[in-house]
């Protein structure tokens, strides 16, 4: 009795319509009470979702508004997402999504750089604070190798482009042989290159590219090979392209100051994390866990080893070409003023000290004249030369590079497109001598 009387009540709150999301529905539509609850449900929490895409020549806060977002609010996203979105490769068509309760409270907030890949925050009531969650749809990579000829008047560059290559990945590659490579002096037409890709597929659409090899070949650039070398930890500046003996490829440059990279904060006009007002950020700020070792990018002297309220525990080494490195915030200071350190020495570690809204290393580089400048406009590479137990890792995934190479290039004589097998993997961990084992034994199938 109790039941139906509940039922009668609801059905006599419906009247003959119900709104749901602006459409309506027609009580006689209903074949079921379940019907009914589906329909009646939204009503109770009805929510408000506004969506947005990157605009050419927006910034973030920007962005932020085409969502709804006040300045106060967004700095608060940005704040709990910096650890996790590298908010410094902001792109045109980057999503936005922000859902809104009926008091019109921002409740969840949706960032994707990719389509499979999405960065929500939402808000806890109860811990009344916001709860991170990332969701990664399955992706699939594919393997192929795009060889080619310099012919009369073509260059490299505009050869890639001609083949449908993203100008960024043409970059990447051009930068890379440009170590070895005097295009300038000694590019000449019959030039031979390769390039193998792995290129991350959603939707039957590209959206990720990693050169995973390239070479070249000419009678007066000579023979050049380089392979990528994907460290085991995800983020990794070990991360880069490299020789088969172990040389870094990259034309100058410092080292990191930490074993890993992930811009929190970029050099130039912001809002401060924690006054909210814009000022100029005179350096990065690298995401870094409390205690993690930070080292000198260059060697040279060290001319300030201090603490003040803002900078907390503060570095600076003045290098040999007259410029200068600062590094904020640290937990220790391991050296003193006056001391002179080698590059890649440990100087501190990173902390939390001073103005801060958590642990990271703020990193700063002056010009010989005294000028702030951007320290990632500056060519920073991990080592100079892979060691140990990196060098041993690199010369197992050369070896599995190379066996994918001769694998496609089988598979083209053979008429069997090993290349398009999808090599379904982890983003954190990849062993490309299983990928090589993948595909031969693809290839050993056909034979039988």
């Amino acid at each position: 009795m109790l039941d139906m009387l509940k039922v009668n009540t609801l059905l006599i709150a419906m009247l003959s319509l119900t709104v749901v999301y602006g459409q309506t529905t027609s009580l006689g539509s209903l074949k079921s009470l379940n019907d009914f609850k589906e329909s009646y449900i939204p009503l109770l929490s009805r929510y408000e979702i506004k969506t947005a895409e990157v605009k050419s020549g927006q910034g973030l806060y920007q962005a932020l508004k085409d969502v709804g977002l006040e300045n106060a609010m967004s700095l608060e996203i940005i704040n709990t997402l910096r650890d996790e979105v590298e908010f410094s490769k902001l792109k045109l068509g980057d999503k936005l999504q922000a859902k809104y309760n009926e008091h019109n409270e921002l409740v969840e907030f949706m960032y994707s750089q990719v389509p499979s890949d999405k960065h929500i925050v939402r808000w806890n009531a109860k811990k009344a604070s916001w709860d991170y969650v990332f969701k990664e749809e399955r992706t699939h990579w594919y393997s192929r190798i795009i060889s080619g000829e310099l012919k009369k008047g073509s260059t490299l560059q505009a050869d890639l482009l001609a083949k449908g290559l993203e100008p960024q990945v043409v970059n990447e590659i051009v930068q890379v042989l440009l170590c070895k490579v005097n295009f300038r002096m000694y590019a000449r037409m019959g030039d031979k290159y390769d390039v193998l890709l792995s290129e991350r597929l959603f939707n039957k659409k590209i959206i990720g590219t990693k050169v995973l090899y390239t070479s070249y070949s000419g009678r007066k650039a000579g023979n050049y090979k380089a392979y990528y070398y994907e460290d085991a930890e995800k983020g990794s500046t070990y991360s880069a392209h490299y020789t088969a003996s172990g040389q870094a490829l990259i034309n100058a440059g410092l080292r990191y100051p930490l074993k890993r990279l992930h811009v929190r904060s970029t050099f130039g006009w912001r809002r401060h994390p924690v006054t909210g007002r814009k000022a100029m950020h005179r350096g990065v700020d690298l995401r870094g866990r409390t205690g993690a070792p930070v080292y000198a990018v260059a060697s040279g002297k060290v001319i300030i080893s201090t603490y003040n309220k803002y900078a907390g525990n503060k570095i600076g080494i003045r290098h040999k070409d007259g410029s200068s490195s600062y590094y904020y915030h640290l937990k220790r200071r391991g050296v003193r003023k006056g001391q002179w350190v080698r590059t890649h020495e440990l100087i501190g570690n990173v902390g939390s000290t001073g103005r801060v809204t958590g642990p990271h290393l703020h990193f700063g580089f002056k010009t010989r004249r005294g000028k702030w400048m951007n320290p990632l406009n500056k060519r920073m590479i991990a080592t100079p030369k892979l060691k140990g137990k990196r060098f041993e890792a690199l010369t197992a995934q050369v070896a599995g590079l190379n066996g994918l190479l001769v694998d496609l290039e089988v598979s083209k004589v053979a008429k069997y497109l090993v290349e398009r097998i999808p090599n379904l993997r982890d983003e954190s961990s990849f062993d490309w001598l299983n990928v090589f084992s993948f595909t031969a034994h693809a290839s050993s199938l056909k034979d039988d």
